[in-house]
């Protein structure tokens, strides 16, 4: 009797445990997060949920990284729909991704930009942008690349690349950045013609040498004008049109010259600039041939004479115009060329050479096999795409 009583007190208590369970899960299922949580659903994509905090992170990350704050979320969206699927693929072909790969592009993001951890947590910072967010967008690449070697090993040729040097693409390179100053003056103070005339006086002191945060303490209505007037780093792409016009003129220490809008006169200042990806123009041989127009029907070396053929020659020890001619050509291809003498002729581009150290090599290697990654990869999040349930939730 005893133990029939124990019984039914237990399934009373586990059938309570249950009720409130199911309570607990159709409230958090049913209730409206719509205005009041962030991590409430963005998208579904087949049984997987997006949160709107992810979707955020992910776009303050993509800004950060040079993504335009118009099109960032966008583009977030996109990111994070193809790296569930991707996923979701690599769990049902068995592709993991290994902590020391993760570690290894982390490392060489950080390396090609010229940066430390610490910097590039202070660079991300900036954005309000995590770096954790970071490592799990890098992670999404190098599961990507595990997945296309898995799956297309036998269609690359992986000997002579180093995967070491891969890395996310353009994309998520850090851009060239600007740390500006600036000083705003509204018209509501002064009125319109004398803020303009203030404006004038302040360009002429500062063209004369005064300090511009010391005018930017005393004039300024901005709420930098405490740090005399001191924005710091901004991505040059994140600037609207017209103002980066005007700074993209400026060199690092100079001000702009008076900017009026619709309420307020505006001043910058430069103070300097920071690239982080630098332009690469190895050095090269040409080889080259300059024929007359009336072979017009020639259009490769083959055709030509060995005595009419010029090279190899240094790019660097080329005519100028001949080599601004010749950087337009691919081998084999021709060019109507007239020199400073008026003399019209056709340039036909042999071949070009690039010397490069073994360093270098590696690197154009890794950048070869990286582009192909990335058009398998398009292939693949296709197909992914066009098997999936994607919902956007409201």
């Amino acid at each position: 009797m005893i133990s029939n009583v124990i019984f039914f007190h237990l399934k009373m208590n586990n059938f309570l445990l249950k009720f409130i369970c199911v309570l607990v899960l159709n409230f958090l299922f049913f209730v409206d997060f719509g205005q009041s949580s962030q991590f409430s659903p963005a998208i579904k994509v087949n049984n997987v949920f997006i949160s709107k905090y992810e979707v955020n992170e992910r776009k303050k990350l993509l800004i950060a990284l040079g993504a335009s704050k118009s099109n960032a979320k966008k583009i977030a969206q996109q990111n994070l729909i193809d790296e569930t699927l991707q996923k979701l693929h690599a769990k049902t072909i068995g592709v993991k991704v290994l902590p020391n790969q993760v570690e290894e592009v982390l490392n060489n993001f950080i390396a090609v930009r010229s940066l430390t951890k610490k910097s590039l947590k202070i660079n991300l910072n900036k954005f309000n942008a995590s770096f954790y967010e970071l490592k799990d967008y890098l992670e999404a690449n190098v599961l990507m690349r595990n997945i296309i070697n898995n799956t297309f090993y036998s269609r690359m040729n992986l000997d002579d690349f180093d995967f070491s040097l891969f890395r996310p693409s353009a994309s998520i390179s850090i851009p060239t950045q600007l740390n500006i100053s600036e000083i705003i003056i509204p018209f509501a103070i002064r009125g319109k013609e004398n803020t303009i005339k203030l404006g004038e006086r302040i360009i002429k002191d500062l063209n004369n040498g005064k300090n511009f945060e010391k005018m930017a303490k005393r004039f300024s209505s901005a709420v930098t004008s405490k740090n005399g007037g001191i924005i710091g780093f901004v991505s040059i792409e994140t600037l609207p049109d017209g103002l980066k016009k005007i700074l993209t003129k400026l060199k690092s220490g100079q001000n702009s010259n008076l900017i009026i809008s619709s309420d307020s006169i505006m001043i910058f200042k430069v103070n300097s600039w920071k690239t982080t990806d630098k332009v690469q123009n190895p050095p090269s041989e040409i080889t080259y041939a300059k024929i007359s127009t009336k072979y017009k029907k020639i259009d490769n070396c083959n055709e030509i004479k060995k005595q009419n053929i010029k090279g190899p020659i240094r790019s660097n020890k080329l005519n100028k115009k001949i080599s601004d001619a010749l950087n337009q050509l691919r081998p084999s291809e021709k060019i109507f060329f007239t020199d400073n003498d008026g003399v019209e002729s056709y340039l036909i581009l042999c071949s070009r050479r690039y010397i490069l150290k073994e360093n270098a090599v590696k690197i154009l290697q890794g950048q070869m096999l990286e582009n192909q990654l990335l058009k398998l990869a398009e292939g693949l999040n296709l197909e992914l795409r066009r098997t999936a349930e994607i919902q956007y939730m409201k």
